[in-house]
C-alpha cells in the first residue's frame, strides 16, 4: 500500500519519539475530548464518496494493572454532514448525514526503561446513513462491523516534563477491510494530574471487493492522570 502525504507527519513523529525521552508511565490516563474536525471517504476513483464537515466527541484511557501491563479503552461518536463525489458537494448537511460510533478495548505492555509500548485491541464499528430530500426521509439500519488492531507506540516527556508527546503506528482489521492506522499527539500539563491535549488519527483500510475506507480526525480534550 502506498503511504500518502497525510500519514507522513505521524510517521515522522513516531521516529522522533525514539529519542531518549524520559518514559511517561502514569498509572492511568483518562481523556474526555471533542472532535472539531473529521472526514470520511468510501470507495475510490470517480465513485469515491467523501463525507466532510464532521464533528463528535469521545472518551478514552489507559489504566495500569502493573508498572508494565495496562488496559486500554475508547468510545467515540461522529456525525458527518455534506456528501461529495470527486471533490464536488452533492448534498448539504440538512439533507444527508452519516453517523458513526466505535468502541475499543484492549491489553498492552510497556517496555521497561524505554518510552515504547505495544497493545492489541478489539474494535467495534457502527455506521448509520440518513437521507432527506424534503419530501421523504430514508434512514438505514446500523451497519455493524467488528475486528481488531495491533499498535506500537512511544510516549515521552519533554520541556521539564510539562509536555508529553505520543505517537502510534498500527495495523487494523475491521470486517472485510484492513490497513494502516497512525496517531500523533501532545499534552500540556496545566496543574498536577490535569493536562490539555490534541491529537490526530488517520485510518486507511482496503480489502478485495469491498470499498476502501479512509477516516481522519483531529481531537481536543482534557486528560486526568492519577
Amino acid at each position: 500500500m502506498t503511504i500518502t502525504k497525510e500519514v507522513q507527519k505521524p510517521l515522522l513523529a513516531l521516529a522522533l519519539m525514539a529519542a531518549p525521552f524520559a518514559a511517561a508511565h502514569a498509572a492511568a490516563d483518562l481523556d474526555a475530548y471533542w472532535i472539531p474536525y473529521s472526514a470520511a471517504e468510501v470507495g475510490g476513483g470517480e465513485d469515491k464518496l467523501k463525507f466532510d464537515d464532521g464533528d463528535g466527541w469521545g472518551v478514552k484511557g489507559k489504566f495500569g494493572l502493573t508498572d508494565l501491563v495496562f488496559l486500554s479503552g475508547e468510545y467515540e461518536k461522529n456525525k458527518f454532514g455534506e456528501i461529495g463525489v470527486d471533490g464536488g458537494i452533492l448534498l448539504p448537511e440538512d439533507q444527508v448525514q452519516l453517523r458513526t460510533e466505535q468502541y475499543r478495548g484492549g491489553l498492552g505492555f510497556r517496555f521497561a526503561e524505554t518510552p515504547f509500548y505495544a497493545y492489541g485491541e478489539y474494535i467495534g464499528f457502527e455506521s448509520k446513513f440518513r437521507f432527506d430530500n424534503g419530501v421523504t426521509a430514508v434512514e438505514t439500519d446500523k451497519d455493524k462491523s467488528e475486528g481488531w488492531g495491533g499498535h506500537l507506540g512511544a510516549q515521552g516527556k519533554v520541556l521539564n516534563d510539562r509536555v508529553t508527546l505520543t505517537s502510534e503506528i498500527g495495523y487494523v482489521d475491521i470486517g472485510d477491510v484492513d490497513g494502516l492506522e497512525v496517531l500523533a499527539g501532545a499534552a500540556v500539563q496545566i496543574v498536577k494530574h490535569l493536562a490539555i491535549f490534541a491529537d490526530y488519527r488517520y485510518t486507511s483500510l482496503a480489502g478485495g471487493n469491498d470499498p476502501d475506507v479512509r477516516l481522519d480526525e483531529a481531537r481536543l480534550g482534557a486528560r486526568l492522570s492519577f
